[in-house]
């Protein structure tokens, strides 16, 4: 079995993961009931909120592809930098966002005033690479957690935490322990919770069992002639 530690300077990889400020403009947004919100969704926008420490909710509206291009390209955990009605400026991060069942379009998002001085906490997606030819050799990946709950300052938040299978076999496992987070960025989990785990598909193993059984007929067949 492989010895995960040994390959944990492996498992997280930092290029490209840490994030990045981007600038979304928002309106305030008077009227806050259901009829209006659902207007504003026919109009292109987002019904959403600004919160924080020290501060009153601000109930705002964002351009739905606006925030879909950023998030796209600056990821879900980025910081970015809310421009209220083209004159007032908020370090934000993304709280919530809320999904229709069906299509999973933008419903509602909520808005994290941040200090940038001052350590936060944040849901960071688990992103696994290196399962390409697991199909190929019969191996089966299980996904324990889709996101891990880490704490520190906003703006060192990466994006996705990277983790490497392509040396792993059946029977491997990775824990939190095994992963290497960036430098500051603490998981808000146990290390012995366990984020990966690899198996062997069931019908191969299923037909090495057949084999083993089909094997073993065949030796005792001529031990039974030879009485």
């Amino acid at each position: 079995m492989l010895l995960i530690n040994k390959l944990a300077t492996n498992i997280y990889k930092e290029v490209g993961s840490m994030s990045a400020t981007g600038t979304l403009n928002v309106e305030t947004r008077s009227n806050t009931s259901s009829r209006a919100n659902k207007r504003l969704r026919r109009e292109g926008y987002i019904p959403g909120n600004i919160f924080g420490k020290d501060m009153e909710s601000i109930a705002v509206k964002v351009r739905q592809d606006e925030l879909r291009r950023n998030i796209t390209q600056y990821g879900r955990a980025a910081v970015f930098k809310l421009v209220l009605d083209g004159n007032k400026n908020y370090d934000v991060m993304i709280k919530d966002i809320q999904l229709t069942h069906l299509n999973r379009e933008f419903m509602h998002v909520d808005f994290h005033r941040i200090s940038l001085s001052e350590e936060t906490k944040a849901n960071v997606p688990v992103k696994v690479v290196g399962d390409e030819l697991y199909e190929q050799r019969r191996l089966v990946l299980q996904l324990q957690r889709d996101f891990i709950p880490v704490k520190g300052l906003p703006q060192d938040i990466p994006n996705f935490i990277e983790i490497d299978v392509k040396d792993l076999d059946a029977g491997d496992t990775i824990f939190v322990k095994d992963i290497k987070f960036p430098e500051g960025i603490t998981p808000e989990l146990e290390e012995t919770q366990l984020v990966v785990s690899i198996s062997e598909a069931k019908i191969h193993q299923k037909a090495a069992e057949e084999a083993g059984e089909e094997a073993a007929t065949e030796v005792a067949a001529p031990a039974q002639e030879e009485q």
